[in-house]
């Protein structure tokens, strides 16, 4: 049963659960339908993997894992069909490596955190698939040529961000810069993210493994 932030019980029933391998867009949170009109608050749910997409003129959020803790995702809402764990922290020098595990334990690929080199620069992300190339998760300036930097900062990169539905240098409820990222195997784009908002633009990327990213979160 979904509650309201208030703690009034929702008529609508909760929305179906998406089939997690299809995913392109995604988020982490708990807001099942948004306001919008006829619909003056959210309705929340449970903590899920959620994928934003429109029922009407309303925008809704349903399901496609289910998080517990920051350490595993389950394809049911009773929690019983396991989909994959994150692995805690390893590795040294400041260094942090993930792995991930499907349901049987075996390792699906490593998400590593690398520190920077010099303490003006934020760190990077590093996704290991098993028979692909390493994807490289960089600030979007840092990413781009300078050409192209050029070009994006006058918003001509703009136009595939609104059909995303993300935004550069979006602000969280604190009002805190999110930092995007594209995420980029041999010079092409895999991924691109915006805080929690996660964009995937090539199908070999196992979800789970970006889900994972997801869950640690770019701190």
């Amino acid at each position: 049963m979904i509650f309201g932030r208030n703690g009034s019980r929702s008529t609508e029933p909760p929305l179906d659960i998406v089939d997690w391998r299809d995913v392109r867009r995604f988020t982490i949170g708990t807001v099942e339908r948004e306001q919008g009109p006829g619909a003056k608050r959210p309705v929340f749910g449970d903590d899920a993997v959620r994928v934003p997409r429109r029922d009407g003129q309303r925008r809704v959020n349903p399901p496609c894992a289910f998080v517990v803790g920051a350490s595993a995702l389950y394809e049911d809402r009773e929690r019983q069909r396991l989909l994959c764990t994150v692995g805690g922290a390893e590795g040294d020098g400041g260094e942090r490596r993930h792995v991930v595990r499907d349901a049987d334990g075996r390792e699906i690929g490593v998400v590593r955190r690398v520190p920077p080199s010099r303490k003006v620069f934020r760190h990077t992300w590093r996704i290991e698939q098993p028979g692909r190339p390493e994807i490289v998760g960089r600030n979007k300036w840092a990413a781009v040529s300078p050409q192209d930097a050029v070009f994006r900062a006058a918003g001509k990169f703009l136009e595939g961000v609104v059909d995303s539905g993300l935004s550069f240098g979006a602000e969280d409820a604190d009002g805190a810069r999110e930092r995007t990222l594209l995420w980029l195997a041999d010079g092409s784009e895999v991924m691109q993210s915006v805080g929690s908002g996660f964009d995937i633009r090539a199908d070999w990327l196992d979800r789970r493994l970006a889900f994972a990213v997801a869950l640690l979160g770019d701190r």
